[in-house]
C-alpha cells in the first residue's frame, strides 16, 4: 500500500507491522483511539454483524465467534454508499498514522477504508449522515486505501498533522468490517490547563513511558493509563517483567512527565498482582530538556522515594513534598522483578507556579 491516488505525492507509507527486525515508525506514539485511555464510539451507521465499539478495544482481535457475533465492527452487505463510525478520541492530539487491523476477518473485511478528523467539543452530536452538529467539518487524514483480509495495515503519515483532533470518522467503502483501529499520535495539552495538584504522569496529560529494562509480560505503557487495572483486561493490566534468579537484580521504567512540575505525592499500585508483585520499589526523578534523559550526561537522578516494600493488590501512597525542585522525568526501579499496574506522580505544573508568582509580583 503506497501513496495517495488524489495526488502525485503520497501522504502516507506502509510502516510494515510484520517486520520485527526494526522498530516501526509509529511505535513511539500513543493510540489515541484506545478505550484504555477513554476513547469511545459516538455513533455508527450500521452494526449488523459486529459492534463498532470493538474497534477501540485494547485487546488483540479474536478469531472466535460466528457471523452473528464478531470481535470486529462488521456492517450489513450491499451498501450503495459507505458505512461509517465516529470515534471520540481519549485525548486531543496531533496524528501520525493508523493501524487498520482486519485479523479474524476473511471474506467479511471492507474493500477500502478512509479516515477523517475533526476538533469539536466533547458531546457534539452526530447526525444520520455521520456529520457533526454545528460548523465542524471533517478534514481528510487518510484517503481511501485498499485493505486485505486477516492483515494489519500500519500506515504512517509522511508528516504528522500540525492540527490537533479529538474525533475521527472511519468509513468503509462500501461496507464490510474492520477488527481494530489504532490512531497513533501525540497528546496535546488541554486548552484549559488543570489547576492545583494533578497527575503529571498520566497519558492523558501527555506523559510517556519512554524506556524500560524489560516488558516481557506486560507493556510499560500500561503504567500511566487512567483508572485502576482490572483482571478482565490483561492487555492493560500493568507493567510486568520476566522472572529472574540473579542476586541484586532490578528492573526499571522511565516516565517523561506531561509537563515539568513540583511533585507532592507518588502512588504505586499493585492492584491485580498477588504473588507476582515486586518485593520492593524506589522512585527517582530528574530534570532535563532532553526527551530521553539517558542521552543527557548532565542529568542527575534524585531519589525521591526510598526503597519501599510493596504489598499485593494495594495502592501505596507516598508523600514526597518536593515543592522547591522541579522535575521532568521519573524512574521507577523495582526489586528484583515483577508487576506494577499503575504509577501516579502528583504535583503542580511549573508553568502554573510561575504564573502565580507573576501575579503576586
Amino acid at each position: 500500500i503506497m501513496g495517495n491516488t488524489q495526488s502525485s505525492l503520497p501522504t502516507y507509507y506502509n510502516a510494515d507491522p510484520n517486520n520485527e527486525s526494526y522498530t516501526n515508525a509509529l511505535s513511539d506514539y500513543v493510540d489515541l483511539a484506545s478505550a484504555a485511555i477513554g476513547a469511545k464510539v459516538v455513533k455508527a451507521s450500521n452494526e449488523r454483524f459486529g459492534a463498532a465499539r470493538n474497534l477501540i478495544k485494547a485487546s488483540q482481535p479474536s478469531k472466535d465467534g460466528d457471523d452473528e457475533k464478531m470481535d470486529a465492527w462488521v456492517t450489513r452487505r450491499h451498501n450503495p454508499e459507505a458505512d461509517w463510525a465516529v470515534i471520540q478520541l481519549g485525548s486531543s492530539g496531533t496524528i501520525a498514522g493508523f493501524d487498520i487491523d482486519t485479523r479474524g476477518l476473511d471474506g467479511e473485511h471492507a474493500a477500502q477504508v478512509s479516515i477523517q478528523g475533526c476538533l469539536a467539543p466533547a458531546g457534539t452530536r452526530v447526525n444520520s449522515s455521520g456529520d457533526l452538529s454545528g460548523s465542524h467539518e471533517w478534514q481528510e487524514l487518510l484517503p481511501a486505501v485498499e485493505i486485505a483480509a486477516n492483515s494489519r495495515h500500519l500506515l504512517a503519515l509522511w508528516t504528522p498533522t500540525k492540527d490537533e483532533f479529538n474525533h475521527v470518522r472511519v468509513s468503509l467503502h462500501p461496507d464490510g468490517g474492520v477488527s481494530r483501529l489504532r490512531v497513533y499520535g501525540t497528546v496535546t495539552k488541554p486548552h484549559e490547563a488543570p489547576v492545583g495538584e494533578t497527575d503529571l504522569a498520566s497519558v492523558n496529560a501527555g506523559a510517556r513511558v519512554i524506556l524500560a529494562s524489560d516488558e516481557k509480560l506486560g507493556a510499560k505503557s500500561n503504567l500511566i493509563l487512567p483508572g485502576r487495572a482490572t483482571p478482565d483486561s490483561p492487555e492493560t493490566q500493568g507493567w510486568k517483567t520476566r522472572r529472574t534468579h540473579t542476586a541484586d537484580h532490578s528492573d526499571w521504567a522511565i516516565v517523561r512527565l506531561g509537563e515539568p512540575g513540583f511533585l507532592t505525592r507518588i502512588e504505586l499500585d499493585t492492584h491485580t498482582y498477588d504473588g507476582d508483585q515486586p518485593v520492593s520499589a524506589a522512585v527517582q526523578a530528574c530534570y532535563t530538556d532532553v526527551a530521553n534523559p539517558e542521552r543527557d550526561p548532565e542529568c542527575f537522578w534524585y531519589q525521591i522515594v526510598p526503597r519501599t516494600e510493596l504489598n499485593a493488590n494495594r495502592l501505596h501512597r507516598i508523600d514526597v513534598s518536593l515543592n522547591d525542585v522541579p522535575f521532568s522525568h521519573i524512574r521507577l526501579v523495582i526489586y528484583p522483578d515483577g508487576g506494577v499496574s499503575r504509577i501516579r506522580a502528583y504535583g503542580q505544573r511549573v508553568q502554573e507556579i510561575e504564573k502565580e508568582a507573576a501575579r503576586e509580583d
